[in-house]
């Protein structure tokens, strides 16, 4: 088994104030919305497994200290000991044991192995900043901070001394050569042993004296002898080999790829060692840049990975199913506490979903309000009665609909239940309303957030037919004097027309009061 992280604790790190994540030990999924901080997620483990203080100073304090806790400094703060403090804490499971990891330096206070940043107020400059607190309150002394990595040990570390192997493979920034230079050296770093290392750099060192002692020679002999000028390569720095190596694919570098074949490459080559010479693996939004097909193949070869601990951030339903449901980790807007998980999802359901089309799965995982309807007409032509009876658009309210396409509405009730989102199902009677809309819905019956709405006319057993009763001169006017069937054979096509058309449409009573339910 690899190092693995068993919880992440991030404490005034950019949109976090205080948030703690405890991963699965294999595959963690990170969804949501714009802005709730997937990436920043990835970032923080990247960060402190750097142990780069460079890196830190590079991005800038202004960009990584929580802005919230910035302003409260300009609300007031006046003393050295209030000003906010940056931490970002990895708990570790390792392979190994290891004294100088495993201490109680940690705001948990326990016994742990675990690596950590710590970005605070240096105490040597106590007098300094108080009087900057006190005559400059729109001033934030982000100058009067130190970096600090180490162990929980008490241990320092830095990037030479790594204490976790991870590999990033951004998709948003696979296009700049940087990205790709960067994990070919850390790829090499995790691959090559340390003395495998030094008799490389060395023989590399040769190679390029060789060549400007005997392949330049004769150019040079062409500089005027009475100046002391010549031709020669560039001095190679300590990371001159690291700069130079890259990873070929059927002889052609990766750099010379397109972005999705290199997202596809970089996942793959970074899985193939995974918890042997990778720990964690980072993927930013693989669906980016890849075709589906080729997506379907990376998530497989991300499925049967076996060894090393993934973290993927999406917002693709896809990938989300595929990697099962289980494994989602639910980032709201709310940055403080612990994101929403589905692992108590029964292991049916997160199967059932691997085997159905996605259906908007991660949509409805973090949705607050949504409405769940049964069929493509319905779905037409839902907007059209939320803004008869509200006066508004769906959208408006942040109310999504999602059309399950003949999906079990149980299954998504049972995410729902975990999520907590307040969730409408407009459904179909079937001629049953007791056995299709009660006694099938009978274990989500005291869920507050969960609401049934159906036509309790047994005669009424489709959408279309009580579309018809409510609409009958107007359908009739459209459709003929057979509206009625025409609609049950044509559903889509006369839900088109119904809204293609400027006369009001009745919004049937039962979704009616599902509109005014999920708008509560």
């Amino acid at each position: 088994m690899s190092t693995i992280i068993k919880k992440i604790k991030l404490i005034n790190f950019k949109r976090f104030k205080n948030y703690s994540i405890e991963p699965n030990d294999r595959i963690n999924i990170l969804v949501g919305d714009n802005e709730t901080g997937k990436s920043s997620v990835l970032e923080a483990i990247d960060l402190v497994s750097s142990g780069s203080v460079r890196r830190v100073e590079t991005i800038g304090l202004d960009r990584l200290i929580n802005i919230d806790s910035v302003r409260d400094v300009a609300r007031g703060v006046k003393s050295f000991d209030e000003l906010p403090i940056l931490r970002i804490e990895l708990y570790l499971e390792l392979e190994k044991p290891d004294q100088f990891m495993n201490g109680k330096n940690n705001t948990d206070r326990v016994n742990s192995d675990g690596i950590r940043l710590v970005c605070a107020p240096n105490p040597e400059y106590r007098a300094e900043l108080t009087e900057v607190l006190t005559n400059h309150k729109d001033f934030f002394p982000y100058d009067y901070y130190s970096i600090h990595f180490s162990t929980f040990a008490g241990e320092g570390y830095a990037g030479y001394k790594r204490k976790l192997r991870v590999a990033l493979i951004d998709s948003v920034a696979m296009s700049h050569s940087y990205a790709t230079n960067e994990f070919v050296r850390r790829m090499y770093l995790q691959y090559a042993e340390s003395n495998e290392r030094i008799q490389h750099k060395g023989a590399y060192r040769l190679l390029r004296n060789n060549y400007r002692t005997r392949i330049l020679e004769k150019l040079n002999e062409r500089v005027p002898a009475d100046k002391n000028y010549a031709f020669g390569l560039k001095t190679c720095g300590a990371l001159g080999l690291e700069d130079d190596l890259m990873i070929y694919e059927d002889d052609i570098g990766i750099d010379c790829k397109g972005t999705g074949r290199q997202v596809f490459i970089k996942t793959d080559f970074a899985i193939e060692r995974a918890g042997d010479n990778v720990d964690i693996i980072l993927i930013e939004e693989p669906e980016n840049h890849l075709s589906p097909v080729n997506l379907r193949k990376l998530i497989q070869r991300v499925a049967e990975t076996q060894k090393g601990q993934i973290f993927v951030t999406t917002h693709n339903s896809l990938i989300s199913t595929r990697l099962e449901l289980q494994n989602l980790l639910l980032l709201h807007a709310n940055c403080d506490g612990m994101p929403t998980t589905l692992k108590t999802l029964s292991e049916d359901t997160s199967k059932y979903f691997m085997k159905t089309p996605p259906a908007s799965i991660v949509e409805f995982a973090l949705t607050q309000k949504a409405l769940l309807v049964e069929g493509p007409s319905e779905f037409m032509l839902i907007e059209q009665f939320y803004k008869s009876v509200s006066g508004h658009v769906p959208e408006d309210e942040n109310v999504h609909v999602i059309d399950i396409r003949g999906l079990s509405f149980q299954r998504y009730l049972e995410v729902a239940r975990q999520t907590g989102s307040r969730v409408a199902v407009i459904t179909d009677n079937d001629g049953e309303f007791q056995k299709n809309c009660i006694d099938k819905y009978t274990d989500y019956t005291n869920e507050s957030n969960i609401h049934i709405f159906f036509d309790s006319d047994n005669e009424k057993r489709t959408f279309e037919t009580v579309l018809y009763t409510e609409n009958s001169a107007l359908c009739d006017g459209l459709f003929g004097s057979n509206a009625l069937n025409y609609m049950l054979n044509n559903k889509t096509e006369a839900a088109y027309r119904l809204l293609s058309q400027n006369q009001k449409i009745v919004t049937p009573d039962y979704i009616k009061r599902a509109i005014e339910w999920i708008r509560e």
